[in-house]
């Protein structure tokens, strides 16, 4: 689907297949995959998907990306549904995540800040 953003296309999944998984899974699919890396190599292609933990899709969408941006729901995710996710995803060679819904205490001051996050893997 075109859209009024130069470049931008949409390609809707269409409806549900009870072999989801193994079409996504398969080598046509690795080809589809290659064509449009190869065809579009000017633009970025995303897909979008329901949560790692959520279904088996998921994560055989994540075996074919490059990049993965994973979503936390903050204050929602439990850290261990966060670490078992992030498992899932551990042969991806890049892997980042946006934390979502994050509240942040009201000060009196400005400035910046960040910080690193290190779970305890045992």
């Amino acid at each position: 689907m075109r859209t009024n953003i130069e470049k931008l296309s949409i390609l809707p999944s269409g409806t549900q297949h009870p072999r989801a998984t193994e079409l996504l899974a398969s080598d046509a699919m690795v080809r589809l995959l290659d064509d449009m890396a190869s065809r579009y190599s000017d633009r970025i292609i995303i897909f979008d998907s329901p949560p790692l933990l959520l279904t088996t899709e998921s994560r055989v969408i994540a075996t074919h990306m490059g990049q993965i941006v994973m979503v936390v729901n903050a204050g929602n995710t439990a850290q261990a549904a966060v670490l078992q996710a992030v498992a899932t995803i551990e042969a991806c060679p890049v892997k980042m995540m946006v934390l979502n819904q994050s509240r942040q205490a009201a000060s009196d001051g400005y400035g910046y800040g960040y910080g690193y996050g290190y779970g305890n893997e045992n």
